[in-house]
């Protein structure tokens, strides 16, 4: 362990919207391992909105990628200012997330002291144990993609902050019931968010499937909200989706910010849909997630329980139905489950997924409406 001081430390985190919001935690232990510490957070455009607003983060620095119209020259001195900015912030450590070299170039270039980073047994590349001065070995067994993060710190502190935060301004919030009521929502009724679409399409359930869970909700009184990122194949989804109902949610797909979601589901009194980024949104809120998981592991990514204070995994199981505080993943629990392909072959279809039916999912879902209060 490294001796306690004040330091200035740059998190590195260049991967997805739900990867950058899964690392809040680490942020947060960092922040208060020593009372002087100064953090600050590196990610990619389009993740920023993630870790905005946190309380425990001093800065935050969005990575420049290209324009389509910039030229390589204009884009290549635009990076250059950037790393400059970074190194005359003058980092004392710099922890990389991922096992990807963008993040370990960075903070060799930026001529940080400590470089925390992961590091395989057996690296093929030999630069890579030259350039991280404290390496961490992926862990062994199955891990939470949050205690993989945690981890990382304790070069340290050995004490860890396990609270998964994302926050939204009153202005998010006031859209967000305003589009409500505009589509015949009463204040006090009860919402269940249904997000059914991922960026990935092959961890998506069955349009009809989804359709029967939004009649199904519309039976039991609560008043099924639909989101949908405002990308084609999502929004195509979403549609397919509203086709088959015949007690249509209201619909907000397309309509929200990442903010405006976490708004949405911190209303909600239950968040229904696949592994996804809106997941972990829902779950940052302390809002009741059902989540679908089918190619992926809900053991390493399983909406994260806020109250859950150990690095122990609350989503022990390999697969299966699986709950952790006052969530519920739910996947089958097949040999191949999760395989981390593209779906079943490479045919961008899950067999996993598509072979899970509402007769399995509804009763799981009323069971667990039954359960919050």
């Amino acid at each position: 362990m490294l001796e306690p001081k004040a330091r200035k430390i740059l998190v590195i985190k260049f991967r997805h919207i739900g990867d950058v919001l899964l690392t809040s935690p680490l942020i947060s232990t960092l922040k208060h391992a020593h009372s002087g510490n100064q953090i600050s957070a590196a990610v990619k455009p389009g993740t920023e909105m993630m870790l905005d607003r946190h309380p425990d983060l001093d800065q935050l620095y969005i990575l420049p990628l290209k324009g389509n119209k910039e030229s390589k020259f204009r884009f290549f001195r635009r990076y250059l200012q950037w790393l400059w900015q970074l190194r005359r912030e003058g980092f004392d450590v710099a922890i990389n997330t991922t096992e990807g070299d963008r993040g370990i170039l960075l903070s060799y270039f930026v001529g940080v002291g400590i470089r925390i980073g992961l590091l395989k047994e057996q690296d093929e590349k030999w630069w890579r144990t030259w350039m991280i001065t404290h390496p961490a070995h992926p862990l062994s067994g199955r891990n939470h993609t949050v205690v993989r993060n945690l981890t990382l710190a304790d070069p340290l502190t050995t004490k860890h902050r396990y609270k998964v935060t994302l926050h939204f301004s009153k202005e998010d919030l006031n859209t967000v019931r305003n589009l409500l009521v505009s589509e015949g929502w009463q204040e006090g009724q009860p919402l269940v968010h249904i997000h059914p679409t991922s960026r990935w399409l092959f961890k998506c359930w069955k349009d009809e499937y989804m359709a029967e869970v939004i009649d199904w909700l519309g039976t039991t009184g609560h008043h099924a909200v639909m989101t949908a990122a405002p990308v084609k194949a999502e929004m195509q989804r979403a549609r397919n989706i509203l086709r088959h109902c015949s007690h249509p949610p209201i619909r907000l797909a397309g309509k929200l910010t990442l903010k405006q979601l976490a708004a949405l589901s911190s209303i909600s009194r239950l968040f229904f849909g696949v592994d996804s980024a809106p997941m972990h949104i829902a779950a940052s809120q302390g809002t009741p997630v059902i989540a679908l998981f089918g190619p992926s592991g809900g053991f390493d990514w399983g909406p994260w329980p806020n109250e859950w204070s150990s690095l122990q995994n609350p989503y022990p199981d390999k697969n299966g139905i699986q709950y952790a505080g006052n969530h519920l993943v739910i996947q089958q629990s097949w040999d191949c489950a999760p395989c981390g392909k593209d779906g079943c072959d490479g045919s961008k279809k899950s067999r996993c997924l598509d072979e899970l039916t509402p007769g399995t999912v509804i009763p799981l879902i009323q069971q667990q409406i039954g359960g919050i209060t």
